[in-house]
């Protein structure tokens, strides 16, 4: 595969995942010679109508997205295959970095002051996602999905939110859509194929108890439905209270907006 020239214009380096009818590519753009990220999606008898409604979710909300911390959209073609195959294309940048869970791999897990410094920059990123109109729900906000992209891990370290494949556009009176997301890592009304601006939160506060902890929310207790993290992490009763909101199982007791939860926080550093 390496080495193979896609769309006329895009060098294929090497696979960065592969999923039923789906694969992830690194590649050079032979135009400007920069690194970037194919998804391709096959378009044969096993695709499901589903994985073609969030791929073309996810180029039009790379067609909006401008912010640094995140992809952008680049390109998108179909290609040919043998015996009459098609697939469909989508070129995004390459967001160098380290994720979060590389790191739970190497067996590290960062401390409070880490990841109060992560979660400050990716509610930076929620805040500008949600202002949208109509909002921009990520839906699988975890580990693998948050890059570092310098060291030491501070207030001005950088990081990259990616991969919009489950991105969910949210329009008026509109709140019921098909379950996506990871487990451990959606709220009860995700689960449940409800999703709003804030089940963003909910998902972020599953990753930095995963980080903190090195455990992964799946296996931790639950206490009245919340993740009790409290035993396994050593936080200030401060920042403990500000992510058992984040994590609350129920609406009405999570913070109400990602700004909310910036603004909390920055109240606490």
């Amino acid at each position: 595969m390496g080495g193979q020239i896609l769309g006329d214009r895009y060098e294929v380096e090497r696979q960065l995942g592969k999923k039923s009818g789906r694969w992830t590519l690194k590649a050079r753009d032979l135009q400007t010679q920069t690194a970037v990220v194919l998804k391709v999606l096959f378009l044969d008898d096993t695709l499901d109508a589903t994985d073609l409604k969030l791929f073309k979710r996810e180029i039009e909300a790379l067609k909006l997205l401008q912010h640094p911390d995140t992809p952008r959209y680049l390109d998108y073609f179909e290609i040919g295959l043998p015996q009459d195959g098609r697939a469909l294309a989508l070129a995004q940048t390459f967001m160098t970095g380290k994720s979060l869970a590389t790191y739970l791999t190497e067996g590290r897990t960062l401390t409070q002051a880490e990841a109060t410094a992560i979660a400050h920059r990716v509610l930076a990123v929620l805040v500008e996602l949600h202002a949208y109109q109509p909002p921009l729900i990520h839906r699988d906000i975890r580990p693998s999905n948050i890059l570092l992209r310098s060291e030491p891990i501070s207030n001005t370290a950088d990081i990259a939110l990616v991969d919009f494949g489950s991105v969910k556009s949210l329009n008026p009176g509109t709140t019921s859509f098909t379950m996506v997301g990871t487990d451990g890592y959606i709220p009860p009304e995700q689960a449940s194929g409800r999703v709003l601006a804030v089940s963003d939160l909910y998902a972020l506060g599953a990753t930095l108890v995963e980080v903190m902890t090195g455990i992964s929310p799946t296996q931790l207790q639950t206490r009245g439905l919340r993740i009790d993290f409290e035993s396994h992490a050593e936080v200030s009763a401060a920042f403990a209270d500000w992510l058992k909101q984040l994590l609350s199982p129920g609406l009405e007791y999570r913070w109400s907006s990602a700004y909310a939860a910036l603004e909390a926080l920055e109240a606490i550093l």
